[in-house]
């Protein structure tokens, strides 16, 4: 029926259809890989017009990350098919998400005292300074690379870059061009990734046959799609719990200051139930799922105490995460929890239990809630995906799909100013 109305729609519109652009957004989680199609034109129409979503096999994703290419590709075509079918359009773009514990985020600073403080900023001076920012963020993420693996000399990608702050002689601007000035600051957030997850997503756009328009971040995207007035101001903390990893991301004097992911989430409660009482993982998953949403009364004490390790492991990494990102500064008081992950029975009020005011930097006890997709506006959902935790996601992909601008060696400046946040 959906598709019979969207053709219908597209024959009304006529003429009027020729000014959108399609692109599809990939979240290729752990559980789940989820296609959606967005529709979009360059003044303010935002929609999502298809979704698709295919059951992943366990062994194809491991802490965030592609394990088995050709099995990936196989459940994403599936997805994108159930997408297409919907929206009643084949896009040529695509947009990948990424996730996992080697994927590192990076805030740094590179300053520059003007020879001629009266000449007016133009493109090539920031461009020098935003290329000066981004070899300083590549050396940090390969150190950071280095000691979590051991290995040196990986070879890693850039996926995103967002402004945090533009000052000139101390006063902060949104965009530099044209001011004047002596002394101009650039601060920018920069994520990394290994070539080997950057390459899987490359490889996997064109064996499904689309130019990949960009590969974001899973955090940055969900910081960037809750950015608002309130946020801006006195920023927020999102904590993404989903299958294979928890990818946190803190939003801070008015941008993204940084990310942190570990490969402990949703999955590990499931592995600890299918130990515990002898049972298949997909069976352990649907325990899982019918004790989260109240369906089990015998034998509740049970799981309970088989899930409380895991929950206070994945607490504690969530404190060390964000006692790393505060960097001995006062963190937001607003904490997100979303993913599929953070609906587990019991996990909010643990976290809540932990008083992490008194171990971390925040003024007074932080204030946590879940974060559902109708939380995430700026795009409108035409195919009613459910409002719950685990889609906060991919309806964030979505938006940041159809504001992402394709790469090019010549637009570092506008990319970079339409990121600002």
């Amino acid at each position: 029926m959906k598709k019979i109305l969207s053709i219908i729609r597209n024959l009304f519109n006529g003429t009027k259809e020729s000014k959108y652009q399609y692109r599809i957004a990939l979240d290729i989680g752990t559980e789940f890989v989820k296609a959606l199609i967005v529709r979009f034109d360059s003044e303010s129409v935002r929609e999502i017009i298809g979704f698709g979503k295919v059951k992943q096999d366990y062994a194809n994703m491991e802490g965030g990350a592609i394990s088995d290419i050709e099995e990936v590709i196989k459940r994403c075509y599936e997805a994108i098919e159930r997408a297409k079918e919907m929206a009643g359009v084949n896009p040529d773009e695509i947009v990948i998400g990424i996730a996992g514990e080697f994927v590192k985020g990076v805030v740094n600073k590179a300053t520059k005292k003007r020879s001629i403080p009266t000449k007016k900023l133009k493109r090539k001076e920031i461009d020098e300074l935003v290329h000066q920012v981004q070899g300083q963020a590549l050396s940090a993420a390969k150190e950071k690379l280095l000691a979590d693996i051991g290995l040196e000399n990986i070879k890693v990608e850039l996926v995103n870059s967002s402004v945090v702050e533009i000052k000139i002689d101390g006063y902060k601007v949104s965009n530099p061009e044209r001011f004047q000035g002596k002394n101009l600051e650039v601060t920018v957030f920069n994520t990394y990734a290994p070539l080997v997850h950057v390459g899987a997503l490359e490889t996997i756009a064109t064996r499904l046959g689309y130019s990949l328009a960009g590969i974001i971040a899973e955090p940055f995207a969900i910081a960037k799609s809750i950015m608002s007035n309130e946020a801006y101001e006195f920023g927020a903390i999102v904590v993404d719990i989903g299958g294979g990893t928890t990818d946190i991301a803190l939003i801070r004097n008015g941008g993204i200051e940084g990310t942190k992911m570990f490969s402990l989430a949703g999955r590990n409660f499931t592995k600890s139930l299918a130990r515990s009482f002898n049972i298949s993982l997909g069976q352990a998953e649907d325990l899982k799922l019918s004790y989260s949403q109240g369906e089990i009364d015998e034998g509740k004490s049970q799981i309970e105490s088989v899930l409380q390790n895991d929950i206070r492991l994945l607490s504690e990494g969530i404190e060390l995460a964000l006692d790393k990102l505060a960097n001995s500064e006062a963190l937001p008081q607003k904490i997100y929890l979303c993913g599929g992950g953070s609906g587990l029975l019991g996990l909010k009020e643990n976290i809540e239990a932990r008083e992490l005011y008194e171990e971390l930097p925040f003024f007074k006890k932080p204030e946590l809630s879940l974060l559902t997709a109708g939380e995430i506006t700026g795009i409108e959902d035409r195919v009613d995906l459910a409002d719950s935790t685990e889609n906060v996601t991919p309806k964030s992909l979505a938006l940041q799909a159809a504001m992402v601008q394709k790469s090019t060696k010549n637009n570092i400046l506008e990319k970079l100013v339409s990121n600002f946040v």
